[in-house]
């Protein structure tokens, strides 16, 4: 099945106008104005991981919300219910995607309606299954490795349980697989996480990520929640972080307040829980069910409405919206930069052992440690 890439057709541009338009005068008038639907949405295929990366409530096994996977029936019901507005889906949030066996037959059905389809994984299981092939013939658009280590040592430090010559190895014969078909599609990209053990590869990322046939890299600043984490896995460099002190907090470095993510877009986990995005990781705001609801109903709805009143009036004081992305300074950080930022002779810094049960209390509300 061929990718789909994006295509601005009359009925994509006249909702993009409105969700526009409403969200800038959300913000004049005090109150939301909804005109159009999300555009693109994310969608967890499951909420299970076979890795205990400790930053991730998944992997840390700190998710308080139920666990479980979800099946190719309720994906296209979901489908059938977002509307025909959707253009781009990302299928993952909390879990490893590819532990769901029905994944390739979720792109295929999303490639049929001319979906942009998106994968994040670690990598680690792409060789079983004849996956590597069955999403190939899906019509996947673009697949994120997620690779936080160049070297065995490093990468075991953060992805517990991983294999780095087993991702490597994947990595390779996707693009080999790939390339033998004469296709660019699935875009194969390389994400990596600076972080205080692994800052010293800063200037091999190129080269390496050229070597495993990845097409580009994408640097993503770490997220923390607590001041333990920080300490223990924040780089060094303010420069490689999301995060700024002020006074005796951490904070995110943003440009600006406005939140476009409750006009533009949706998260809806697997057993069909619609939450206004993906970091409302235990459901905590929970605006309906994409089951059993109408989603017309849910995204127009008083829950979605007040909350987006909320933001709009008193602005992020939501702890999932305090360290929210949206509008930060360094969220992706361009490699060149980083590699002119970074000489070559920085030294590694590996953590502390990390217990596997973490503190998971305020990160803002904790002083900042000397």
């Amino acid at each position: 099945m061929k990718p789909r890439g994006l295509s601005l057709k009359p009925d994509l541009l006249a909702n993009l106008a409105a969700l526009s338009s409403g969200h800038a005068l959300s913000h004049v008038v005090k109150r939301p104005l909804v005109w159009g639907y999300p555009i693109s949405i994310m969608i967890e295929p499951i909420s299970r991981c076979n890795l205990r990366c400790p930053l991730c409530p998944i992997g840390a096994r700190e998710l308080k919300r139920d666990l479980g996977v979800m099946t190719l029936e309720n994906f296209k019901l979901i489908l059938d219910n977002v509307g025909r507005y959707v253009k781009v889906i990302a299928l993952w949030n909390q879990g490893e995607p590819t532990i769901n066996d029905q994944l390739p037959e979720m792109i295929a059905e999303a490639t049929k309606r001319g979906i942009y389809t998106m994968v994040s994984t670690n990598g680690t299981l792409l060789h079983r299954r004849n996956l590597m092939t069955r999403l190939l013939d899906a019509g996947l658009s673009e697949l994120v490795f997620s690779i936080d280590g160049l070297t065995p040592e490093s990468y075991k430090i953060y992805r517990i349980g991983g294999e780095l010559e087993v991702v490597v190895e994947n990595m390779k014969e996707f693009r080999k697989l790939r390339d033998a078909r004469g296709s660019k599609s699935p875009k194969l990209i390389m994400q990596w996480l600076p972080m205080k053990h692994n800052q010293h590869e800063i200037p091999y990322l190129r080269a390496k990520a050229k070597e495993w046939g990845a097409d580009t890299v994408e640097i993503k600043t770490a997220q923390v929640y607590t001041d333990y984490q920080a300490a223990q896995y924040l780089p060094d460099m303010e420069e490689l972080r999301r995060y700024e002190r002020q006074g005796q907090r951490w904070e995110t470095k943003r440009r600006y307040q406005s939140c476009k993510r409750l006009w533009f877009s949706t998260m809806i986990d697997w057993n069909g829980n619609v939450v206004p995005c993906c970091f409302d990781k235990d459901e905590q705001f929970l605006m309906g069910n994409a089951l059993s609801q109408d989603f017309k109903t849910i995204w127009h709805g008083e829950k979605y409405n007040s909350f987006r009143t909320k933001l709009i009036r008193q602005g992020r004081i939501e702890e999932m919206c305090r360290n929210c992305t949206e509008g930060l300074k360094s969220y992706y950080i361009p490699l060149s930069k980083l590699e002119a930022l970074a000489p070559p002779d920085i030294p590694p810094v590996p953590p502390e052992n990390i217990p596997l049960k973490l503190d998971y209390s305020d990160l803002f509300d904790l002083p900042v440690k000397e």
